[in-house]
């Protein structure tokens, strides 16, 4: 059991296993989060095969996917879904961006997506990996919806979005210095994974719709799906 994969071209690759949760610790081995910026080496897929992977959900925006099509697409070996939970990758943007405000933009104007992914990983009986371009936000938005389905504190979902920007730097440092035109982001700060990002966010969701659960319900999920999504990472 582990918490991060030291995997080559997939960056950030953690496993949501080991928190405490509302039956004890979630489990290893179930949903993995990432960011996929590149082709996957061999090796890398050697990792997602040992672990039992068979699905991939790819979270990047329609142009991303258009310009830098998916290793899985058309592969036998996986199953692969492309459903955007926001255009354009949110670290990609103008400098001083609000952060929490542009989470709550991907919520909200993309809750069919979000509605739509959520259906797929609820009738899952296998793990899954999801990913967008660095594994940040449209990813750690969607870990911390599982998690938060799951029981875990707040801190420790806090935690887990914290932890990515120690993950994603040096990728990024290396490939801007290069010049290689994978990365288009000129400013590291909105890079960052500060605490009150996601705690913001999470309150957010609290405040609005009581909860998790409530958001599931706002984006249109039957109770059977939010039952099942509980028992997603147990």
């Amino acid at each position: 059991m582990q918490r991060r994969y030291l995997t080559e071209n997939i960056i950030n690759c953690r496993d949501l296993g080991g928190y405490p949760c509302r039956n004890g610790v979630t489990a290893f081995g179930r949903a993995l989060r990432c960011g996929i910026p590149q082709n996957p080496t061999e090796k890398d897929i050697e990792i997602l095969k040992k672990i039992g992977i068979k699905t991939i959900i790819d979270l990047r925006g329609n142009i991303e996917a258009k310009e830098r099509p998916s290793y899985f697409t058309n592969r036998s070996d996986f199953d692969y879904h492309h459903i955007t939970l926001l255009e354009t990758n949110p670290a990609l943007v103008k400098k001083s961006v609000d952060i929490v405000e542009l989470y709550k933009k991907c919520l909200n104007e993309y809750k069919e997506n979000f509605a739509a992914v959520l259906r797929i990983i609820s009738n899952l009986n296998e793990p899954f990996l999801f990913h967008c371009f660095l594994g940040k936000d449209r990813t750690g938005l969607l870990a911390a919806l599982l998690l938060s389905a799951a029981g875990v504190a707040k801190e420790d979902i806090i935690a887990d979005y914290q932890v990515t920007y120690t993950y994603i730097i040096d990728f990024y440092r290396r490939e801007a210095a290069s010049g290689s035109g994978l990365i288009w982001e000129s400013d590291e700060n909105n890079l960052r994974s500060l605490p009150e990002f996601m705690n913001g966010v999470l309150t957010c969701i609290e405040d609005e719709f009581g909860g998790v659960d409530g958001y599931f319900r706002y984006i249109g999920l039957s109770e059977n799906e939010i039952k099942k999504l509980g028992e997603v990472l147990l």
